[in-house]
Formats: C-alpha cells, sequence, structure tokens
C-alpha cells in the first residue's frame, strides 16, 4: 500500500500571544499534493497555525517541518512557502505583468524568461491582454488572479491562502475556487487553506481540519466530516444538523433501538460500540429526513406540524415541531410538491443516522 509522505508536519505546536493560547499542543501531517482546508470560527487558531508554516510567526513549543527539515527558526523568505492574502496585497503602482514578476527579481533571469514565466502565469489564469493594467482597473476576481500567480511564479511546492476569495461575490467566489482546485490538481502542489466557509471547505478539500479553541477537533475527508463528525462542535459547526438525545435500550443483530423521550428509534448499528444504558446523541442531517403530506408506515416515523419554512431555491427548508423534537427538514424536490403546510409525517431511514456519545 502506498503512503502518501507529509509535506509539513506540526508536533505538539503551541503558540501564545500573551495571556491567550492560540495554538495548543496541534501535531498534524499535511500530506503532499493535497489540498488541505483549516477550517473554524474566528479565533480558533486556523490562520495562526498557517502563519507557523510561513514564517511569520515561531512556536512557543514544538517543531514545525517542510519536506522532512525542521524549520524552526527559519527566515519567512527561505521557507518557499507563499502566502496568499484576503486582502491580495497586490502593489497599486505596478501593473499586472510587475506585480506577477516581482518575485523573479531573486532568481535573476534573463529578460526572455521572465516574460516567457509571467507569459505562463497570465494563460494560465486567465490574464492574457491585461498585462499592462493597474490593479485598480481590474475586477476583485482579476486582482485574486494576479496575487495567485504571483505566488505560483516561483515554482514553489507548497501555496499558503488565508481566506483568499472572502472579498468576491458569492458566484464569483465558486468560479475562482474551482479555478483554484483544478489548477493545484493539475501542478501536484501542496494547498493549505484557510476558511470558516463551510461549504467552501467540503467543495474544495481532500482533507479538512476543523479547529476549535486552539486545537484540532477532526481531521478527515469531506464525507467523514460531514457525515461522521467525531463531536457535536464538529455536527454543529459544518452544516445543520438536528442533534436528539436518547439512551440505548436495545442491541439487537442490526440496530440498536434508542429511545428518545416517548420515542423509539431504529439506527443501525454499524460500528457503533454502544450498549444498553449508555445516553448518546444522534445526528440527523435536514436532508436525510423525508417529508410527506400522508402517513407513513414503517420505522423512525413521526407526526409533525409546519412551523415555518424558508425558500432556498434549490430546495425548502422546513421547521417541524414534531413533539418531542424540533427538527429542521430540507425539501430537496419543490418543484414537485411546492410549499406544504399544516401536518406533515417525518421518516428517515436508519443508515441515515450517526450516533454520539451525549455530552452534558
Amino acid at each position: 500500500m502506498n503512503t502518501v509522505k507529509p509535506m509539513i508536519q506540526f508536533t505538539n505546536v503551541s503558540k501564545s500571544f500573551g495571556d491567550f493560547e492560540a495554538i495548543r499542543g496541534v501535531s498534524l501531517d499535511i500530506p503532499e499534493g493535497s489540498f488541505t482546508t483549516f477550517l473554524g470560527p474566528s479565533g480558533c487558531g486556523k490562520t495562526t497555525l498557517m502563519r507557523l508554516i510561513a514564517g511569520f510567526y515561531e512556536p512557543d513549543a514544538g517543531d514545525i517541518y517542510i519536506e522532512g527539515n525542521r524549520v524552526n527558526g527559519l527566515p519567512a523568505f527561505k521557507r518557499n512557502t507563499p502566502l496568499v492574502f484576503q486582502e491580495y496585497a497586490l502593489f497599486p503602482h505596478m501593473t499586472v505583468y510587475e506585480n506577477i514578476s516581482y518575485g523573479l527579481k531573486l532568481q535573476k533571469p534573463s529578460r526572455q524568461e521572465a516574460k516567457d514565466k509571467v507569459g505562463t502565469m497570465l494563460s494560465m489564469f486567465g490574464l492574457q491582454g491585461l498585462q499592462d493594467r493597474l490593479p485598480r482597473e481590474l475586477s476583485g476576481g482579476q486582482q485574486q488572479r494576479v496575487a495567485f500567480a504571483r505566488a505560483l511564479i516561483m515554482g514553489q511546492k507548497v501555496l499558503l491562502m488565508d481566506e483568499p476569495l472572502s472579498n468576491l461575490d458569492a458566484k464569483m467566489r465558486v468560479e475562482v475556487r474551482n479555478e483554484l482546485r483544478e489548477l493545484q490538481q493539475r501542478l501536484g502542489i501542496t494547498a493549505i487553506f484557510v476558511t470558516h466557509d463551510q461549504d467552501e471547505a467540503l467543495s474544495v478539500s481532500d482533507r479538512i481540519a476543523v479547529f476549535n479553541k486552539g486545537r484540532i477537533s477532526q481531521v478527515g475527508d469531506p464525507w467523514d466530516i460531514y457525515f461522521k463528525p467525531e463531536s457535536k462542535f464538529v455536527a454543529d459547526f459544518v452544516g445543520t444538523a438536528n442533534f436528539i438525545d436518547g439512551e440505548v435500550v436495545a442491541e439487537e443483530k442490526d440496530d440498536l433501538v434508542v429511545k428518545c423521550g416517548d420515542a423509539l428509534l431504529r439506527v443501525h448499528r454499524s460500528k457503533y460500540p454502544y450498549r444498553a444504558g449508555e445516553r448518546v446523541t444522534l445526528v440527523i442531517r435536514p436532508e436525510c429526513i423525508s417529508i410527506n403530506e400522508n402517513p407513513v408506515a414503517g420505522d423512525n416515523v413521526w407526526n409533525g406540524e409546519i412551523q415555518r419554512s424558508s425558500f432556498l431555491g434549490r430546495m425548502i427548508r422546513y421547521w417541524v415541531d414534531a413533539s418531542p423534537f424540533q427538527l429542521i427538514v430540507d425539501d430537496s424536490s419543490p418543484i414537485v410538491r411546492g410549499y406544504l403546510q399544516g401536518n406533515v409525517c417525518l421518516t428517515v431511514d436508519k443508515h441515515k443516522i450517526h450516533l454520539l456519545p451525549f455530552e452534558k
């Protein structure tokens, strides 16, 4: 079995600013050629860890390795880890060509070599014909592409990005992030992306590290982060989830039977280690619940009453009183049924319920 070697490694890394501990004992391997996203709320430590890679900060404890070499104490300009900022940080008095070629001054290429390299970047990022414009003459998306081109023209193996798309409108964000993902895969570079946008993280990443209060709560691929969260924090932060507390009352061959208030719910046993008498929390995503106007027979069925709804284009989101539960339900086929009102019947497949240990 082939194992991808790590491009970057953190070993028990900590960093404080005065009395505030931004990073606490973080250990993490970032595989070579991967697109890894640091995801979490503001102040959770994700940007601090990225700046530790870049050499803008030094750790108070622990070690950082790039390609197997310990880089503690190595200045930022020797790390070959360009960082693209949210603000783009383009030189306003320089043209697109001059901005992109700025880093080449250290290599001192011939004029033709520099022209060829800049031309490659202009073509790669769809900036042909814009080389003589100043940043103020570009759209936000074009400015961001210039920033990416400037970061990659030196041929680095690592690209760091600190919320680089947050200044773009929603449609442009999707377009640029898709281009960025395709480019990362084509070049085989190791990309590290900081964001608080869950949809963004899920759509572009090979791996996601979810941060909370200076620690990493979970590392995994987008599927596991979304459908198999290891904590209530991760389940709640990444997407929308319904949480139902209960107690396992029976263990059957394929199922666990969980008592939640007056209701009994069946959950596919899978690899869950829970036993009768243990308290658990059921995690059910809104899109995993089916909503029907007419009664439905079977397991895991509730009757409920719609309290309110919200039309989101591709779906309608309902808030349903299904005593003893208050559930959020997403109907992904609104064009078929239109708006539902009043009493409804809800069902959830036992395979679509995820279990977590009960947290007080």
